[in-house]
């Protein structure tokens, strides 16, 4: 069965928003349009597609890639054009613990079992940006994996309330059960599609 989107238009508007957020050098290398394609088939929820590319539409995306790569600029594009409750809010995991530090266990309830939009009681969609690359969070003597226990809350209620995660990383799938442990590498693999960004992908910050 053939495409039903075009994907060399889809190509040019993600390249033309990205122009704009990021100004006109911004540009999709050929390198990275097999995880491209998988992002259009997944925010387009191209069923058929999806079923080729062994992609579960029910699930969110941890975008994987060194740094550089283009992983959050495409999140923050995607998020643009898809609108409503359906498009991502990206954060940054580092300002989510620097949240805790100040506010306590307030900031993992409002990313976890608080997630939801206070007018239509639907879940927010988060992409925890930088996955990984946070430090524990500390308040008032306490220490606390923050981003882990947010990632199994939002898990154990993804069934029953249909919440979607996103991620971005540097890290592989070993790096990311050492920093959060079995436990929580367990819950990711219930929550996310991995997209990998090729290795020779370049650096797109200018």
């Amino acid at each position: 069965m053939e495409l039903r989107y075009d994907y060399p238009d889809y190509k040019r508007m993600i390249e033309e928003q990205g122009k704009i957020f990021y100004g006109c050098r911004y540009k999709i290398q050929p390198v990275d349009d097999p995880p491209l394609h998988r992002m259009i088939t997944y925010f387009i929820q191209d069923v058929e597609e999806a079923r080729k590319e062994n992609l579960h539409l029910g699930k969110g995306l941890m975008l994987c890639g060194r740094i550089g790569c283009g992983k959050t600029a495409l999140m923050q594009i995607f998020a643009a054009m898809s609108g409503g409750e359906f498009a991502p809010q990206v954060v940054s995991t580092r300002q989510i613990v620097m949240d805790f530090n100040s506010k306590g266990h307030e900031t993992i309830r409002k990313y976890s079992d608080r997630a939801f939009n206070p007018q239509t009681s639907l879940p927010i969609v988060y992409c925890f940006d930088g996955l990984g690359s946070e430090r524990d969070g500390h308040y008032f003597g306490e220490v606390c994996n923050v981003m882990a226990e947010i990632l199994i809350i939002r898990s154990e209620m993804s069934s029953p309330n249909r919440i979607i995660t996103h991620a971005t990383t540097q890290l592989d799938a070993e790096a990311l059960e050492k920093k959060y442990g079995k436990n929580v590498r367990s819950c990711m693999r219930g929550m996310f599609n991995l997209i990998h960004f090729d290795p020779e992908s370049p650096d797109k910050r200018y």
